[in-house]
């Protein structure tokens, strides 16, 4: 039980430090506080038990330090799923609910330079519902409740956006 409260103390400072860096303006501070919130989750995330979703977001942090140096390219996208498939079926302890993280980065990684906001949009809410999930299975309740509320964020702004248009 303790485990579970210390990881979810943990997931809660990560969840807080994101929220935050949704506010920054500058994209180097926001780069740095994701990879700092990114860091705690993956310590989060072993106190868990949750080994792929720590793996992953090693591997984030891997891919957040690169796009802060502007060194994220094709070949470094390739090398980060690659490892991401190889670990995390190596590691992964979950069944089929272990491959969320890995299904939410391989696809993130690749689609996050759609430059259509709805498409954006909808790429955030696909992703962090499969971090729902995730995190709802490891009894990371405090990143599955900023995972819901980030998931309705974007949907609320999708429709928002929609409405404009028409």
């Amino acid at each position: 039980m303790i485990s579970i409260i210390i990881g979810n103390i943990i997931a809660l400072i990560a969840s807080i430090l994101m929220v935050y860096s949704g506010m920054l303006k500058q994209k180097k501070k926001i780069l740095y506080f994701q990879t700092v919130q990114i860091g705690l989750s993956v310590i989060s995330n072993i106190i868990l038990g949750g080994i792929t979703g720590a793996i992953i977001n090693a591997l984030s942090l891997i891919r957040n330090i690169l796009c802060y140096k502007d060194k994220l390219g094709i070949k470094e996208k390739i090398v980060i799923t690659i490892l991401a498939i190889i670990l995390t079926l190596k590691f992964n302890n979950l069944r089929y609910i272990g491959l969320l993280p890995l299904i939410s980065t391989v696809t993130y990684i690749w689609l996050m330079n759609i430059k259509d906001v709805k498409k954006f949009k909808f790429l955030i809410a696909f992703t962090m519902l499969m971090w729902f999930i995730y995190d709802i299975v490891i009894k990371s309740y405090t990143s599955a409740i900023f995972d819901f509320m980030n998931i309705v964020a974007n949907i609320v702004t999708l429709f928002q956006i929609k409405s404009v248009k028409n």
